[in-house]
Order: C-alpha cells, then structure tokens, then sequence
C-alpha cells in the first residue's frame, strides 16, 4: 500500500524539475509512497525530465490549483504532500511527515520553506531572515490560533480530509493553499502541526522579481483579507 502521494504542478520547469525529482529520490523514509507530475501543457521539455522519474506524469489544463487536485485525485496515498517544481525536498522530508501523521489527530502538517539559491550579501541576509519569520514563526503564530494558512510549496494532508472539503479552489488565483488548510481547520476535526525537519528549498525567482518588502507585503495582506473578508488578491501573475 502507497502511505505518501508527492504532487507537483509543473508548467515550463525544465530549468528545476530534475533537480527536484532527484530530491525526492534520496529521502530516508522506508515508508512506500509515489511521485505524481500534474503538468500544464509544458513546451520547455519539462515533461520529457519528468518522465524519466516520476510514477504517473499527469496532463491537465492551466493552473495551479487544478494541477494539485489532478494530482490528488489519482493518487494512491493515505497522505498527500505538495511540493512545487521549482523546489527541493531535503531528505528527511516524507520521514517528518510520517512522524507527524503518526499522531491519529494529525489531519495536515508543513513544515520550514528556506530559499534554494544562494544570493549576494545583505540581499542574502534579508531573504533568510525573512524566510525563517514568514514561514515558520509567523505560520505558527497562525495554527496557534487556529487560522493556518500553509504555503502550497511545502504542504501535506490526510487524503480523506483533502477530498471531504473538495481540494485547492480553482477559482482562485491566489492564497488556494491557506484558503484550504484554513478550511479544513475550521471543521475542527483535528490537529495541524508544524514539523521542524519537513524542510523545502524553493525558487526565490518571485521574490527577485518583486523585491522583498512588496513581496511580504503581499502575502501578509493576503493572509489577513481572507481572515477578514474570505477574499484574496486577484492581481498576481500565474506562473504556472
């Protein structure tokens, strides 16, 4: 039996893709689990790297939210965990989740997001130290208090729960992953966790564009308007 699905959305990820497959190759977990690509109509040769690696490589129409529900939906695991292609798992990754999930109250759990590349001086020092509060303590803070808004690029769920509450909203262009997990935790029918050694490195090629204040700006802004009001900001370029 297949304990983990690993699903990721994938859509022109070919500069990533083989590193982040090659991540999940090297996991230290005895647990059985699979590796399901969701991909959008690639041109760039992503899904030919995928193929070479992945159990189902899975075509679907654009969006992200869509790709991680595809994904899902032929899954064989008890649990789901999302990934981005832009991202690599650290090896310990689906070990942590199983010692989160090992908890029966456990419905989802997430875990630290640090940057992949390697910047220049103080540039370097803002993005880590903005990782560390943004993803976890400030995550923290939220499943403290009940409004847990995980971050779709490191994320996990009991597959029962995921499919009770009907997956990521495609209508959404934005927050999909904490409108979720905010979600399923009002139903409260069980626990979310932060679990220190489900480590992911993701691109921080957003956070380049953007800069690092507008960045934050954004997503902490989007976090308190869906508290507040249940919407999300619309003005967000799709990527994939």
């Amino acid at each position: 039996m297949v304990k983990f699905s690993v699903i990721i959305p994938t859509l022109n990820e070919a500069k990533y893709i083989e590193r982040c497959l090659l991540s999940l190759y090297s996991q230290s977990t005895t647990d059985s689990y699979e590796i399901i690509i969701a991909d959008s109509h690639s041109t760039d040769g992503t899904v030919r790297i995928a193929e070479k690696y992945a159990d189902k490589v899975i075509l679907c129409e654009r969006g992200i939210s869509l790709g991680r529900n595809t994904g899902a939906k032929a899954s064989k695991g008890k649990y789901l965990i999302f990934i981005d292609g832009d991202s690599v798992a650290s090896h310990t990754l689906l070990e942590a989740y199983a010692d989160a999930f090992s908890n029966r109250r456990v419905v989802a759990a997430t875990g630290p997001i640090f940057p992949l590349e390697n910047l220049k001086g103080h540039e370097d020092v803002f993005i880590r130290i903005g990782s560390k509060l943004y993803t976890e303590s400030w995550i923290k803070f939220l499943i403290k208090i009940n409004k847990p808004a995980f971050i779709g690029s490191n994320s996990a769920f009991r597959k029962d729960s995921f499919l009770k509450h009907g997956g990521f909203r495609e209508d959404l262009q934005t927050f999909e992953d904490g409108d979720l997990s905010m979600r399923i935790a009002g139903r409260k029918e069980g626990d979310f966790v932060f679990h220190e050694n489900a480590r992911v490195y993701t691109s921080v090629r957003r956070l380049k564009k953007w800069g690092y204040f507008k960045f934050i700006k954004f997503h902490t802004t989007n976090t308190f308007k869906y508290i507040l009001f249940k919407k999300a900001h619309t003005d967000y370029e799709v990527v994939r």
